[in-house]
């Protein structure tokens, strides 16, 4: 039988220190690690290459023994040598891989595991950018397994040897689909059972081995009924070699059907259920993506108690241990791959459907992976008819690897209605930011009416959409991008009723319950962090956004009254706001009474005088209550107030600055306004891209509609307003023909 040994422990981890002088070559440090393990952080956004290196030494006992290093995350490009001798490469950071040592381990010395993980640019790996952190190194686990001659596979596609894909018959019975990969003689056999939650043998079938595929029909099965009741069956594959068991598998699975329409949204079990969803990263503050156990469990407590039902799991496979609880909660989830960018280059389509296959098949007997994501804002550069076909491609490989699967795609604001890219995945999701990023919140409305109209055959719903806000700033008077608790608390209440009252929508998800790493932003007084979580990074702190989605969805009573971070108040009255999803809140402000407002999830107390210094406030209803103190002060608290060290580049301020001197967008030239896919037209303008920004040039594609402007902007900590000026005064010289 097989034995899986944990090597987490005892790593020496190498890096390459920087000279800051360069006349010397970079000195390497050493340091002791335990895995998980990651050398990024708030200080540290390498990208490169960096070392572990151990050993390994195994009882005699395993000498007749496959052996194989397993690793459940390498970020993103791995290479693994035993004694120097090359062992294999993988290239993605997410997946689970092994290598076979079999032949390459010496029983007669200790062995010495060195493993490189590059974490850098690459032209090929997804993804090739994105609005996160590109942590590297091995921050999951790894194992050595050890296991007989016959076996059942580890070396397809980083499977366990047993793919479960499970479905419901119109008849309502229950169909597994087993695929069985083994390493053994012809004369071996699987012994299959089923077992209910109870421990209880359902089913028991015995199979020759070398039977790759197996059907079994169960009549009236308990189905995944999602969070009211997460029902799971386990399948125990054991191969026996002449009556004696040589190797097992066990894994939970479930039946569940899953379906949508476009004119009323998603179905589990043909029963309607509105997806109430929340995305997250992987990461946690000062452990990067080197999460451990504790850190899922914090994550799914936040989880379960904002009430969610659903969970988008961004951008990027998870680990196992998250799937799992998401099957055992009944959350319905969206996987997906991190496919952010798709240039027409050789190997990005080859390595994102590698990605996507190891996805599946590593994780589709999950029943709570109810969408698979082939691509997000991939069209962020444009559109090309390569993209188009590189979408199909993707969504095809689900098809084959997945027949009953529903596959989505997540489009950005650019798209518009009639691209192509809106008709090739079973749902569509849009990531729109009205009212923080461009136009206003109530243009949202117009914008999802017209979407469908246009497109009333599409299953649509919204991927992402959010705020950024920072908790030391607040305002009475609260606006787009001062990055205050109080927009983002506003930015919630008003876009969300909207998305609410779209019957035909399949839901939405929230971007993004946990504010989470991203090395490219400076911005709202934090840096490296995309701070539009409902909950800090550090997951301590539930800003007040969080507790609207709670008034929304939780059924546990509770009572919240905002802006207690807001607490020095320089005006005589305020207005007090409480979110709920009780029927009435009750208000006391220094044991005065202010009476009862009745309503839904938001409670408003208008105009409450405060007294000079400290005013205790109380909010109620029955036995539920909360409180909150603020301190009346006699000027603005101007600790409260953003104050932008690195504003957006404003083109109306150099006309103020250097109006006479020259024309700086002149019609008949090119000039930082004209798009991306405008400016690759002219050879001249674009080499002027290519040299100034060559990773923008790099990643654009024919047709890119958004502008060079709007691009540094993005990107301000790629661009300075000088630089952008800079080549705004080569384009100019530029005529257009």
């Amino acid at each position: 039988m097989r034995h899986t040994y944990s090597l987490n422990e005892g790593w020496i981890f190498k890096k390459r220190e920087v000279n800051l002088e360069k006349t010397t070559p970079k000195s390497v440090s050493e340091e002791r690690i335990n895995l998980p393990h990651t050398w990024n952080n708030e200080v540290n956004n390498s990208r490169e290459e960096f070392s572990y290196q151990r050993t390994i030494t195994l009882s005699e006992n395993h000498k007749d023994d496959n052996l194989y290093l397993e690793f459940l995350g390498a970020n993103s490009v791995c290479k693994v040598y035993l004694n120097d001798l090359f062992v294999g490469e993988h290239r993605g950071g997410y997946s689970a891989f092994r290598f076979d040592i079999t032949e390459l381990y010496d029983w007669d010395k200790e062995n010495i595991v060195t493993v490189f993980v590059d974490n850098s640019q690459t032209k090929d790996v997804s993804p090739l950018n994105g609005d996160f952190t590109i942590y590297g190194g091995l921050y999951r686990s790894v194992n050595l397994i050890c296991v007989g001659k016959d076996h059942f596979s580890l070396d397809y596609w980083g499977t366990d040897g047993i793919i479960i894909r499970s479905e419901v018959k119109e008849d309502k019975s229950g169909v597994v689909n087993l695929e069985v990969h083994t390493v053994c003689a012809s004369d071996a056999a699987v012994n299959i059972k089923i077992l209910d939650e109870g421990d209880h043998i359902i089913y028991s079938e015995t199979i020759p081995s070398d039977q790759k595929n197996v059907a079994i029909e169960l009549e009236g099965p308990n189905l995944w009924e999602g969070q009211e009741s997460p029902y799971l069956y386990t399948l125990e594959a054991t191969l026996q070699k002449n009556g004696t068991a040589v190797d097992q598998i066990k894994k939970t699975f479930g039946f569940r059907k899953c379906s949508l329409t476009p004119d009323r949204g998603f179905f589990l079990n043909d029963n309607h259920l509105r997806i109430n969803g929340v995305a997250k990263h992987q990461d946690f503050e000062e452990v990067g993506n080197a999460v451990r156990n504790e850190h899922i469990e914090k994550d799914f407590e936040l989880i379960r108690e904002i009430g969610a039902n659903a969970i988008r799991l961004s951008h990027y496979q998870h680990s196992q241990s998250v799937y799992d609880v998401c099957d055992k909660e009944g959350y319905v989830v969206w996987a997906e791959i991190p496919m952010m960018s798709l240039p027409d280059r050789e190997g990005v389509l080859e390595n994102a459907a590698d990605q996507l296959t190891e996805l599946i098949l590593q994780n589709c007997h999950h029943p709570s992976i109810c969408f698979w994501g082939i691509q997000n804002e991939i069209a962020m550069d444009g559109e090309s008819l390569a993209m188009y076909q590189a979408v199909n491609t993707l969504n095809d490989r689900v098809r084959a690897l997945l027949p009953t699967a529903l596959t989505a795609s997540a489009n950005m604001y650019e798209v518009k209605n009639n691209s192509p890219l809106n008709f090739i995945t079973d749902m569509v999701g849009y990531n729109l930011y009205f009212g923080w990023y461009y136009d206003s919140m109530q243009d949202l409305n117009a914008w999802i009416e017209n979407f469908h109209t246009e497109n009333p055959q599409v299953s649509l719903g919204i991927s992402e959409y959010g705020a950024d806000s920072n908790l030391a700033f607040h305002s009475d008077t609260p606006k787009v991008k001062d990055y205050s608790e109080e927009f983002q608390a506003v930015y919630h209440e008003q876009t969300y009723p909207i998305i609410k009252a779209k019957s035909y929508m399949w839901g939405s998800f929230v971007w993004n319950l946990f504010d989470f790493g991203s090395s490219v932003r400076n911005e709202g007084g934090t840096k490296g962090k995309n701070c539009k979580g409902l909950v800090t990074f550090d997951r301590n702190t539930k800003k007040d956004a969080f507790y609207y989605y709670k008034a929304n969805w939780s059924a546990e009573p509770f009572i919240h009254i905002c802006e207690k971070r807001f607490a020095n108040r320089d005006k005589d009255t305020v207005d007090i706001k409480v979110y709920s999803n009780l029927k009435q809140v009750s208000l006391m402000i220094n044991e005065t009474d202010l009476g009862t407002v009745a309503g839904e999830t938001v409670f408003s107390f208008e105009n409450v005088r405060l007294q000079p210094g400290e005013n205790k406030v109380r909010a109620y209803s029955g036995s539920y209550e909360d409180v909150a103190s603020f301190n009346k002060v006699d000027a603005p608290d101007q600790s409260y107030i953003f104050v932008d060290p690195n504003p957006e580049i404003n083109v109306k301020n150099w006309f103020t600055q250097e109006r006479g001197e020259v024309d700086l967008f002149p019609s008949d030239a090119y000039s930082v306004l004209d798009t991306l896919g405008t400016l690759m037209e002219n050879e001249e303008a674009w080499n002027v891209v290519k040299e100034s920004a060559p990773d923008i040039a790099e990643r654009s594609v024919p047709g890119a509609p958004v502008t060079l402007l709007w691009v540094a902007n993005k990107m301000k900590n790629y661009f300075s307003e000088e630089a952008v000026k800079e080549i705004n005064n080569k384009l100019i010289k530029i005529t257009k023909s």
